[in-house]
């Protein structure tokens, strides 16, 4: 197989003008298939609804499209959702400041049509798609570092298990419901794992301290949230959400938490979001200190904590999301159980 055959991708076009589609399939032509298949879209809805559930490797968009939304809102939109789509922004004249924000979205390139020819078109799209898979592979190589590392920090407490991944996993699924927007960002998944990385630093007796904890051990233990920021914003790429996480997830609600007493809408969302479902696992699972209380026992804790401990809000859409669940369950066990029931007479 050939190198250029060996390369073959799906080609997304958003493009809204006849005259610069016929110019740009002609482009493909001398390319020549199958090296790049092209499909063509004409706005910003299409778009979006072509992507889903299809892949494309990478997306040429037109920087001036017709609608509310332009080739800018939409190359952010496809960069940063699920897809995490490479794109190249496309143009009629050079302008300096739509090249800037096309990098600062993250587009892979910006091309003049008047400029092109079907040799460079190839190459961007070749390294658009290169230079995606690298950052893909990077990514990967972060999560795999990030969650091995969560893992170290548990061996210290044999107690909690996959206290992390267990809380991660839920959080994830409530922010997915409340701030569907906040899950596209990748340090929201490494803030939940490393939440507590801060406790590196406090000593086992107190970490693993069976008893009640005396006022010094207690504020000694308060200081992991400050170690755990300090920890994260020296690390470029969890500097942003991940230490917001680290730092503000014993705050609370009616500014009573620390170390900083913010209140409201002062702590940042992603915080608020992982002070419930810490404090859930926290009452759901055997620890050092106490053993686990039922589901529905720490549910109306939580409950009763709204506008107190937590965002009113999120206790409300989490409190449904659980009941949810569990009813699911158990309608699912009893479903189980009559097929056994049938199956024996």
């Amino acid at each position: 197989m050939s190198s250029s055959e060996s390369l073959a991708r799906r080609v997304l076009l958003v493009e809204d003008d006849d005259e610069d589609y016929e110019f740009t399939r002609e482009l493909f032509a001398e390319i020549s298939l199958p090296v790049h298949e092209l499909f063509r879209v004409l706005d910003f809805d299409s778009a979006l609804a072509a992507t889903r559930g299809v892949a494309y490797d990478v997306c040429l968009v037109d920087y001036r499209l017709a609608g509310a939304e332009n080739g800018v809102d939409l190359a952010r939109e496809l960069i940063t959702n699920g897809n995490r789509m490479p794109v190249i922004l496309l143009t009629g004249i050079y302008d300096r400041e739509v090249d800037e924000r096309a990098a600062n979205i993250g587009a892979a390139d910006f091309l003049v049509k008047g400029d092109i020819n079907a040799a460079t078109l190839d190459r961007a799209i070749r390294y658009a798609i290169q230079s995606h898979a690298a950052l893909r592979a990077l990514q990967d190589s972060y999560r795999t570092t990030v969650r091995a590392l969560a893992a170290v920090l548990e061996l210290r407490d044999d107690q909690t298990g996959a206290h992390a991944t267990r809380v991660t996993e839920l959080a994830l699924r409530l922010t997915e419901r409340v701030a569907p927007e906040l899950v596209k960002d990748d340090e929201l998944e490494y803030g939940f794992l490393l939440h507590d990385i801060g406790k590196i630093g406090v000593p086992d007796a107190i970490l693993l301290k069976k008893g009640k904890l005396d006022d010094a051990e207690t504020a000694l233990m308060k200081q992991h949230v400050t170690l755990g920021q300090r920890i994260l914003r020296q690390i470029p790429y969890l500097n942003g959400t991940a230490s917001e996480i680290a730092a503000a997830h014993h705050e609370r609600w009616d500014g009573a938490g620390y170390p900083n007493g913010l209140h409201g809408d002062e702590i940042p969302l992603a915080a608020r979001i992982f002070s419930i479902i810490d404090a859930f696992d926290a009452m759901t699972t055997d620890r050092p200190y106490c053993a686990a209380r039922p589901v529905d026992d720490a549910l109306c804790e939580i409950e009763q904590q709204a506008g107190r401990q937590f965002d009113p809000h999120l206790v409300r859409v989490f409190i449904e999301m659980m009941r949810r669940e569990q009813s699911f369950a158990q309608s699912t066990r009893s479903t189980r159980r009559l097929v056994r029931e049938r199956v024996q007479t």
